[in-house]
C-alpha cells in the first residue's frame, strides 16, 4: 500500500503541480523514493546505529576465550550458538574448539556434513535422537568423547534433552565452570577446593561485557538475553557452592565459601539492580552458616527478596537494565 500510495503521489504531482518536461517527469518518481529513504535514515540513525555494540561480540568471546585447548564445547541456544560461530568461522578465533550445537545435531544432514569441520569427534551413529533407530543417545556421544581428560568438554545452554529422571546425563556430572559447565564421569568430580579457584579463574570480566552507558537495550533484545546469562554464570557457581555444603551436612567451610560468592555478586550492584533469586539465595545460604550474624543476615536478604519480588511487571522490567548494568561494570573491580 505504500508503493501504490507514492505511485498515485507522484502521478498527482506531475499532472498538477510541476510544470517539468517528459525528462523531468520521469525524475520525479526516483527522486521522491530516494528522499523518502533519506528522510527514514535520518529520522532512524541514532535508533539503528549498533557501531558501539559489542555486547554479542564480548559474549562470544566470554564463552570461548577460557577453555582449555582441544575443548569440546556442547551448546544449546541461537544466542550461543551464533556468537560463537561468528567468532570462529569470520574471525579465526580459538579453531582448537570443537563447537557443536544440540538441537542441529538431531538433523539428518549434521554428521555427514559437519563432521569434516570437528575433527576427532566420534559421532555414534546417524543423528542426536534416542528415539530413532539410527539415532544416539547424549549418554552415548559422551561415552565416545568426554573421557579424555586431554580434551575436556564443556556444556553451554543446559542440554537439549534430559535421559534420567531428575535431569542430566547418567554417569555423568556438571560443574559451573566460567560461562560454562565442565562435563566429568561421575566417579571424577573434582574437589571443592580446586573447583572454587579455577572457576573463580575463568568468570567472565564484565568490564569488557558491557557498553559504558546503562538503559540503552530494550528489554526483548539478545542483549538483554546476555546480560540474564551473566548473571546466570556467577550464580551458578555460588548456587553449586550453596547446594555442595547442604549436602555435605550443612558444611560450615564450604557454607561460608558460599556466603562470600553471593556478598561479592551483591555488593557489586546499586540498590535496585539486585536480582530476586540472588537476593533469596543469599538469605538461605546465610540461613545456613552458623555465625553469630547469620540469622539477622538471613532475615535482611528475605525481607529483601520479599519486596523484590512483589514488585509490579512493569517496573521489573524497567529496573534491570538501566541499574543492572553498572553492577556488572563493578562486579570485577
Amino acid at each position: 500500500w505504500l508503493g501504490v500510495g507514492a505511485s498515485v503521489f507522484a502521478h498527482w504531482l506531475i499532472s498538477s503541480i510541476v510544470p517539468l518536461t517528459s525528462k523531468g517527469r520521469a525524475l520525479v518518481g526516483p527522486s521522491l523514493a530516494v528522499l523518502a529513504v533519506l528522510a527514514r535514515c535520518y529520522t532512524a540513525f541514532e535508533q539503528c546505529d549498533q557501531s558501539d555494540n559489542w555486547v554479542l561480540h564480548d559474549y562470544g568471546l566470554g564463552h570461548l576465550d577460557p577453555l582449555p585447548r582441544n575443548s569440546i564445547l556442547v551448546v544449546k541456544g541461537d544466542i550461543i550458538t551464533n556468537s560463537i560461530r561468528y567468532h570462529q568461522v569470520c574471525r579465526g578465533v580459538r579453531p582448537d574448539v570443537r563447537h557443536l550445537d544440540q538441537s542441529m545435531m538431531t538433523y539428518e544432514w549434521y554428521t555427514p556434513q559437519q563432521s569434516k569441520h570437528l575433527p576427532g569427534i566420534k559421532f555414534p551413529k546417524g543423528l542426536y535422537h534416542p528415539y530413532k533407530p539410527n539415532g544416539y543417545s547424549m549418554r552415548e556421544f559422551l561415552l565416545e568423547n568426554a573421557l579424555n581428560e586431554d580434551e575436556p568438554t564443556f556444556l553451554c545452554g543446559g542440554w537439549y534433552h534430559d535421559e534420567q529422571e531428575g535431569g542430566g546425563i547418567p554417569g555423568f556430572i556438571l560443574m559451573p565452570m566460567g560461562a560454562c559447565d565442565i562435563i566429568l564421569p561421575q566417579s571424577e568430580k573434582i574437589g571443592f577446593q580446586r573447583w572454587a579457584k579455577l572457576s573463580k579463574a575463568v568468570l567472565p570480566n564484565a568490564t569488557s561485557y558491557w557498553p559504558p552507558a546503562p538503559g540503552i537495550f530494550a528489554i526483548d533484545t539478545w542483549e538483554q538475553v546476555a546480560m540474564t546469562d551473566f548473571w546466570a554464570m556467577w550464580h551458578r557457581r555460588a548456587l553449586h557452592m550453596l547446594n555442595e555444603g547442604i549436602e555435605k551436612n550443612n558444611d560450615q567451610k564450604i557454607l561460608q565459601s558460599a556466603v562470600d560468592a553471593y556478598e561479592d555478586i551483591l555488593k557489586a550492584c546499586p540498590e535496585g539492580g539486585q536480582l530476586d533469586y540472588i537476593i533469596k539465595n543469599a538469605g538461605v545460604a546465610w540461613g545456613r552458616l552458623q555465625r553469630p550474624e547469620s540469622i539477622d543476615k538471613m532475615l535482611y536478604y528475605f525481607r529483601k527478596f520479599v519486596k523484590s519480588s512483589a514488585a509490579s511487571p512493569e517496573e521489573k522490567v524497567s529496573r534491570p537494565l538501566a541499574t543492572v548494568a553498572p553492577c556488572l561494570a563493578n562486579t570485577m573491580a
